[in-house]
């Protein structure tokens, strides 16, 4: 079945029928961004989501949705549903938005190519990105500057690793994914030895492995993303963005991103790609060290993003020039990116601008600049307005907890 396409939005490579079917594992916004860029285009998607709740499932461009085990706890039985999904739907293109489906398929990458197309790296490649401490290992080897990471194997060892650091510093976890799980935060900033010892305590009683790394000094907008399809060692389309506000402030995921030219993170970007051998879409993040104005390496993305529509919105459609070489092996036509478009996460952006501006650090004009801008949104879209709706009611619970939170928080003399 050939989905509809959204008119004004364009139709351009618009795909025939015997085109293999897109299967998108993971459905929050970098799934839902993917799911709309290729059904658009009369490709065959397919929503594969662990939970009823994850909107992609609910997009219009989604021809069917498929509830899989979860990649990380059940990784056989996800794999194998995979598998089967061949003999069910067809062949087709497994796009991995998550890392824990990055790492399932990058696993079993031998049993998944015979009966599908993977726009996923082998788990030799996936590993050094997925494990943060090898990706920093790697840019030390490479001379991309990057903020001092160490991992203390055990207490002792944190415990002589105090009077080396500079407080504050960040706890952070090897596989993000993992931390995030269990702790509902991508890192934890401590500001004295008791702290650091608590937080590296609790991470290790969940099993996980953290780092301690040097806390980057600068405001949140000195994040930048840069955005690439890399093709034999060589970008063929590249994007940039700057990070506006981010939710927790300074450490959390992006709520506002502006499209932008950062020629400075270029060459890092494209090196620390080079070094990871990595062919496919990803995504770098850097953020400005105030002390020297040089961009330090953050982390690296071997899948999609959170912010992937903007990119699709700013002419680079990145998941469909993915799908379109791996199908294809060739690309349809580049156009220059456009520049001051706006990806506004509307579920989180609008409680960080309310808390900012009640304290005073930021006016209304600049809280509202990203909506009065040319702009797209995380998840809302005139023609496909269901994921949306489906997200609403979990994320306006989600809302409230965090108003109470503040609000306790300010009582207590604290800030977020």
């Amino acid at each position: 079945m050939r989905l509809p396409g959204p008119g004004s939005e364009g139709q351009a490579g618009e795909r025939r029928e015997s085109s293999p079917p897109a299967y998108v594992l993971g459905g929050h916004e970098a799934g839902v961004a993917v799911v709309r860029s290729l059904g658009r285009r009369g490709v065959r998607v397919i929503a594969v989501v662990i939970s009823p709740a994850e909107q992609a499932s609910a997009s219009r461009y989604a021809s069917a949705s498929v509830i899989a085990p979860d990649p990380d706890r059940h990784e056989r039985g996800f794999v194998a549903l995979l598998d089967g999904l061949a003999d069910e739907l067809g062949g087709g293109v497994l796009i991995p938005t998550t890392d824990e489906s990055v790492g399932a398929v990058a696993s079993n990458t031998q049993e998944l190519g015979r009966r599908h197309l993977l726009a996923c790296p082998p788990i030799g490649v996936a590993r050094r990105f997925l494990d943060k401490q090898l990706t920093y290992d790697l840019a030390a080897e490479l001379d991309v500057p990057a903020p001092r990471s160490i991992t203390p194997e055990t207490e002792d060892a944190l415990a002589r690793l105090v009077p080396e650091l500079a407080f504050p510093c960040l706890v952070k976890p090897r596989e993000s994914f993992r931390y995030m799980r269990a702790f509902g935060v991508k890192m934890k900033a401590v500001h004295d030895a008791a702290e650091l010892r608590a937080a590296w305590r609790e991470a290790r009683e969940a099993e996980i492995e953290t780092m301690v790394q040097e806390l980057i000094p600068g405001p949140e907008s000195g994040g930048v993303n840069y955005n690439a399809l890399f093709v034999d060692g060589e970008p063929v389309a590249e994007l940039t963005a700057r990070k506006l506000r981010l939710s927790p402030r300074d450490f959390g995921y992006p709520t506002a991103v502006v499209s932008a030219s950062v020629p400075e993170v270029l060459q890092p970007a494209r090196e620390i790609l080079r070094g990871l051998g990595l062919n496919g879409f990803a995504n770098v993040e850097f953020k400005r060290d105030s002390r020297d104005g040089r961009y330090k390496l953050m982390e690296v993305n071997g899948r999609p993003n959170m912010s992937g529509w903007l990119s699709v919105r700013c002419g680079i459609d990145f998941p469909y020039l993915t799908y379109s070489y791996l199908v294809d092996a060739a690309l349809p036509p580049l156009a220059a990116p456009s520049r001051g478009i706006c990806w506004v996460n509307e579920l989180s952006d609008p409680l960080s601008v309310a808390l900012r501006w009640r304290r005073g650090d930021i006016s209304a004009r600049e809280g509202l600049a990203p909506y009065v801008s040319r702009h797209v949104f995380a998840t809302f879209a005139l023609r496909d307005p269901r994921p949306f709706l489906k997200v609403v009611p979990e994320r306006a619970q989600r809302l409230l907890r965090r108003i109470w939170l503040a609000r306790s928080q300010e009582g207590d003399g604290r800030g977020d």
